[in-house]
């Protein structure tokens, strides 16, 4: 009887310390750091571009909705659904970053634009898409940007912007990288648009 009770005992405590060593592994890879990346990429063009100052433009941060607003990298399959790559995340909110790299494309094409408020003029964008397409092996990137007049708010030009750039692995570094790339092009023609409206 004693023996069956010390038995029993020693199952039902394997099997909890199974469990409490199954929900730490799991509990440590949902905690485990995601690797990060940056907009770091630069165009031939923008890097030959020369800083000016000329007219200010405010560019305030980007609208997007999730899962573009957030830190993670997007892809959209086939089926038209989106889902986030794992273990991988922007450094930033993607908006934040893209406000940053845009700011510094406006900058090369001769504007003194920042993100202050202020400026007789107000770069208003939409980042529709900044996601790897992996059934077309893509980064594709959409933009509507809206040139406002800062004192009545009227709109002076508006356009939706597409760039589209080979991504051929939908993971981690490469991925980043292509739309790293996508977005320095896209940022770039944003800012000669801009640049020739005012």
């Amino acid at each position: 009887m004693n023996l069956k009770a010390s038995t029993a005992t020693q199952r039902k405590a394997a099997r909890t310390t199974a469990l409490a060593s199954l929900a730490l592994f799991v509990a440590a890879c949902a905690s485990a750091p995601r690797e990060t990346f940056d907009l770091t990429a630069d165009t031939g063009a923008l890097r030959s571009a020369a800083l000016r100052s000329g007219p200010a433009v405010f560019v305030p941060e980007p609208a997007a909705v999730a899962p573009t607003s957030t830190d993670r990298i997007v892809v959209r399959a086939a089926d038209d659904s989106v889902a986030v790559l794992p273990g991988v995340q922007w450094s930033d909110p993607l908006p934040r970053l893209f406000q940053r790299r845009l700011i510094e494309a406006l900058q090369r094409c001769g504007l003194s634009a920042s993100s202050n408020i202020g400026a007789p003029s107000t770069l208003q964008t939409d980042v529709r898409r900044f996601e790897i397409d992996i059934a077309r092996d893509l980064a594709v990137i959409e933009v509507s940007v809206e040139l406002v007049d800062g004192a009545g708010g009227r709109a002076r030009a508006a356009r939706v912007f597409v760039e589209e750039t080979p991504a051929p692995e939908h993971v981690g570094s490469q991925a980043a990288r292509a739309l790293s790339d996508a977005a320095a092009r896209v940022a770039l023609r944003i800012g000669q648009w801009t640049r020739a409206r005012l």
